[in-house]
């Protein structure tokens, strides 16, 4: 009856590979042998197939839409959320959040690449004071997303990733202030990167124009073949000594 359910709501849940249909039917019966109390957590009918399918979609990198998993579950948004925490402990399965599958929920593709960036900048940071290190709990990535649409000006809705994040609005908070500092770094250092390279050309231009009316006057001078050295030649070395001005200078 249950494993009928599982595959009636499926396809609502955008859900059509086998395989995470199979993890759901058997997160079902690890349900009803672990979870003998699902009611004091508010989970009636169709719910405990909701969450299941969740589960086994998070687990297989497969993106639900919650807002439709809530109306199908039948119960209120913090209710469903609670319990989803709570059963995917349970069951050893908490749900993962990884960044591309936030920002494709909350409309910020194009703060994807950055996100992930500061997600491994700030595992690598970690790691340095805790060798085991886990950023696997949703409230990491769940705030590099957050630190990326800042840094990147682009609106989310950080009270709901708060309630992704799974931990406490204190916590996430700290976090969200941590990926953002991270998010600062990395994107100053590409404003650095990106406008070197033009301001070397622009000083260098400078030099070369600095030197065009004495390379005037040379040319002026040098009218017979007994000078001592012709103008191309003396452009080339001043062009020379500008560049190693400049290569000093850096």
């Amino acid at each position: 009856m249950e494993g009928e359910v599982v595959k009636k709501i499926a396809p609502k849940l955008g859900i059509s590979v086998p395989n995470t249909i199979k993890k759901a039917l058997e997160l079902m019966r690890m349900c009803d042998a672990r979870c003998t109390n699902l009611s004091s957590l508010g989970v009636q009918g169709s719910c405990k197939a909701v969450l299941c399918l969740e589960l086994a979609a998070s687990c297989q990198d497969q993106p639900v839409n919650k807002d439709i998993a809530v109306r199908l579950s039948g119960v209120s948004k913090k209710v469903y959320s609670n319990a989803l925490q709570t059963l995917g402990r349970l069951l050893d399965m908490q749900p993962r959040a990884s960044v591309k599958d936030l920002c494709v929920q909350f409309g910020c593709v194009g703060a994807a690449d950055l996100a992930k960036d500061i997600l491994h900048r700030y595992q690598d940071e970690l790691q340095t004071k805790v060798s085991d290190a886990d950023i696997s709990q949703p409230m990491f990535p769940a705030a590099a997303v957050y630190g990326s649409a800042k840094q990147l000006k682009i609106k989310v809705d950080k009270a709901k990733l708060t309630s992704i994040a799974a931990t406490r609005k204190t916590v996430f908070d700290k976090l969200c202030i941590e990926m953002t500092k991270h998010a600062e770094k990395i994107a100053g250092k590409n404003i650095v990167y990106t406008h070197r390279p033009r301001k070397q050309l622009v000083t260098f231009s400078k030099c070369v124009q600095s030197h065009k009316l004495s390379s005037t006057k040379v040319a002026r001078l040098c009218d017979s073949d007994d000078e001592e050295e012709d103008y191309e030649e003396w452009k080339r070395r001043i062009l020379e000594n500008a560049a190693r001005a400049l290569g000093e200078k850096d």
